[in-house]
């Protein structure tokens, strides 16, 4: 349970920039994705599936990717876990907290094993 209050402050951290790139970035990457592309307001080989994987596959832009897509899961995991001890799971403390940021780092890893597979 101490290990969990020893590195809150990493976790309160990693949180921040998770809730960062969910605001800031994701909603223009969907907006593209989603409405722009769809809708011809973007050329068809601005959303090709060959120009995503150039960029996923660039030395800069790759890594980009896989740390949004990381951050993301972690400011989820930390939202989770708040939400869970607000809701009286507070005896299931550190089990939540194992939980949850393990499988924010499972998905760390497989991000970024994913991009590495790409390069």
């Amino acid at each position: 349970m101490r290990l969990i209050y020893r590195f809150e402050a990493m976790f309160w951290l990693l949180f921040g920039a998770g809730g960062f790139a969910a605001a800031l970035i994701l909603p223009a990457l969907l907006f593209g994705l989603t409405i722009a592309g769809p809708m011809g307001w973007l050329s068809d080989y601005a959303v090709s599936y060959h120009r995503m994987r150039g960029l996923v596959a660039n030395p800069i832009g790759g890594p980009i990717v896989a740390a949004v897509a990381s951050l993301v899961l972690w400011n989820g995991a930390h939202h989770v876990r708040h939400f869970l001890l607000d809701l009286g799971f507070a005896r299931y403390h550190a089990p939540l907290a194992f939980g949850l940021y393990g499988l924010a780092l499972l998905g760390t890893g497989a991000s970024f094993a994913a991009l590495a597979a790409l390069l």
